[in-house]
């Protein structure tokens, strides 16, 4: 994109939102199956398992859909955090422990509620000026993003708000970025400009793309000790870890 214009990328990045918001309108799913899969191909990035702070969203409407494995990262990350917006600021509030549904058994997060305009779940106004609930960005180990679109080179086509191109540059510079996307929001090349951020790998239903294998290997490195050797499923199966390359 270097050869383009900012007038240019701006404009291809509109016409390529047109298009994948096309592309997923028309899409469908069994959300349950594809979390099932997306969750276990998380697990095999030994950063994602092996962190003790995890930020990831709550997926809405055709999001990659991450709700039906949240309550699993309870069994190994100390701390679980979604995010809410504060103006043009987002920031992550750290999950309670869920309680089962007493109708259908299920995990149930009770301090997550709609929130307007969009009916996002986000955590519940009265509890998010507790201090204990605030997730600093300096604590966050790994964060798991949605977005659009992505690339194998690790760019992220968001939805035009900018929350996470924002947020991103107040992590860590350990810390570890996965997009997680269907499929069908994969691209050959994702339009990008300097202030976009990138992650360092992506996630599928079907694969695992590691797009920076060197941050990958020091976080594996630095991190390696003081976890188990496998990680429980949602569905109750474990999933071992191993070190692997790009798929």
């Amino acid at each position: 994109m270097k050869d383009r214009s900012p007038q240019e990328i701006t404009d291809l990045k509109k016409q390529t939102r047109s298009a994948l918001k096309a592309r997923l309108s028309a899409l469908e799913f069994d959300r349950e199956k594809t979390a099932a899969a997306l969750y276990k191909n998380l697990c095999e990035i030994d950063a994602f398992t092996r962190a003790k702070v995890v930020g990831i969203y709550v997926d809405f409407k055709k999001e990659a859909p991450t709700r039906p494995f949240l309550h699993a990262l309870f069994d190994w990350a100390d701390a679980v955090a979604v995010p809410y917006c504060v103006g043009n600021e987002m920031r992550f509030y750290r999950l309670q422990t869920p309680a089962p549904d007493p109708v259908s058994g299920r995990p149930r997060f009770d301090d997550l509620a709609e929130a307007p305009p969009f009916g996002i779940l986000e955590p519940l106004p009265e509890l998010r000026d507790d201090p204990k609930s605030f997730i600093a960005p300096e604590t966050v180990d790994v964060l798991v993003t949605p977005g659009l679109g992505f690339d194998a080179a690790g760019r992220r086509l968001g939805r035009g708000a900018g929350y996470y191109d924002r947020y991103v540059p107040q992590l860590r510079s350990d810390a570890v970025l996965i997009g997680l996307c269907l499929d069908e929001q994969m691209l050959d090349a994702i339009p990008v400009d300097e202030r976009d951020a990138k992650v360092d790998a992506v996630v599928t239903p079907t694969r695992v793309i590691v797009a920076n294998p060197e941050k990958l290997r020091i976080q594996f490195v630095s991190s390696a000790v003081g976890k188990a050797d496998a990680v429980p499923a949602f569905g109750g199966e474990k999933h071992s870890r191993r070190t692997h390359k790009n798929k």
